[in-house]
């Protein structure tokens, strides 16, 4: 079952329990209450909460007050308008992209988004409510944006598969953090245009600018931006959309989000998997494969340790100005502080001990999602 845009309206947060099944693609929603951009790696399941779904075996679907929820792709268009009569502003494209929106809709200063062909410095107050977002930021007791956990995902990467050549599949399958260093830093060249791994040319793919799940990913291999500059420069390393293996070729990998991975091989997502693609575990020891997930296509689920694991789990969560969430502000607001409640059955951050399938907790373990980790909390973090 796939999930798109579309507006969900209703007078309370809750659930709905009339039969609602998952909302076939629309136009993509203009709110009059809540707008939601960001993260790839979070965008489905929120639609489907927001639009309303049965993958859970119940009806479920989150709204608020009277009003719209509206949640955004973090690809599509060059372009959004998010508002009634609002201004047209450039598509944000991944979390810090989707932080940095958020950040702009707060304070005023013109927004440009990093999507190719968006409009430029656009003033986008009011504009932006809720930030998806797969990585965390840094603790600030000032900060003006709240963080909340969402859900426990895992990073992994994605190969593609050659039956021309056994022993590379075989030595792609379980890559461990020190291989994938060398991998995206072109083996410490900065001039090769290509590389040499198992005796054959591999080509590595990075996520987008403004991904969480790049920015994630290079801190788990130990680098920066400035260290896998040279090779993507050199073109050694390749840049693509976060998530999208449609057209990820044989002697391939990219980062892969688990959770993604599973909504898409189950039908919960659109699939973009090529012929060729599987996901892996980053291994221990090189030549032993790690599963990130377990199960078969059409049945995956977490791979519950791997999850748990320090390095390669991780916490996501959704963002949203801390003033309009506390309840001691003069700016709070209520409806809001509801959609991210952490201890309502009917919000977006519900992760509690409900074992009901009315929950949205529920619909998160379709899209491959556990509960966060105990020690994810909420983090005040400054504007971006």
């Amino acid at each position: 079952m796939i999930s798109k845009k579309s507006v969900a309206i209703a007078a309370t947060l809750g659930v709905a329990l009339s039969g609602l099944a998952l909302a076939p693609a629309q136009a993509e929603p203009v709110s009059n209450s809540y707008a939601i951009v960001g993260s790839d790696t979070l965008e489905d399941v929120v639609s489907a909460i927001v639009n309303g779904t049965n993958i859970s075996g119940a009806s479920v679907r989150a709204t608020t007050g009277g009003n719209t929820l509206g949640s955004f792709d973090a690809t599509g268009t060059a372009y959004i308008t998010t508002k009634p009569n609002g201004p047209r502003f450039g598509r944000p494209n991944g979390s810090g992209d989707g932080v940095k929106a958020l950040s702009r809709s707060m304070d005023g200063v013109a927004y440009t988004s990093g999507t190719t062909g968006a409009p430029a410095a656009v003033v986008i107050t009011g504009q932006v409510d809720i930030a998806r977002s797969s990585s965390s930021g840094t603790s600030n007791a000032a900060g003006e944006l709240l963080y909340i956990p969402f859900g426990r995902d895992a990073i992994a990467y994605a190969y593609g598969a050659s039956s021309g050549s056994p022993a590379l599949a075989t030595n792609l399958d379980s890559l461990t953090l020190a291989q994938l260093t060398s991998l995206y830093t072109c083996g410490g060249s900065t001039t090769d245009t290509t590389q040499i791994f198992g005796g054959q040319t591999v080509t590595a793919y990075l996520p987008q600018a403004g991904s969480g799940t790049r920015k994630d990913f290079l801190a788990k291999i130990s680098l920066t931006e400035a260290l896998v500059a040279p090779a993507i420069a050199s073109g050694c390393v390749k840049t693509g959309q976060e998530h999208d293996a449609s057209s990820l070729a044989t002697n391939s990998i990219m980062p892969m989000s688990a959770s993604r991975w599973i909504a898409m091989s189950n039908g919960a997502s659109f699939k973009k998997q090529s012929a060729v693609a599987t996901i892996a575990g980053v291994a221990t020891t090189a030549g032993t494969p790690v599963a990130a997930v377990d199960g078969s296509a059409g049945a995956l689920e977490p791979n519950a340790s791997y999850y748990a694991n320090s390095t390669w789990g991780r916490d996501t969560y959704v963002v949203v100005e801390y003033a309009r969430v506390n309840a001691a502000d003069p700016a709070y607001d209520a409806d809001l502080a509801n959609v991210v409640s952490t201890t309502n059955t009917k919000s977006l951050t519900y992760n509690g001990a409900s074992a009901l399938a009315s929950t949205t907790l529920a619909v998160k373990k379709k899209f491959g999602f556990l509960a966060p980790s105990v020690s994810a909390v909420n983090i005040r973090v400054a504007k971006s």
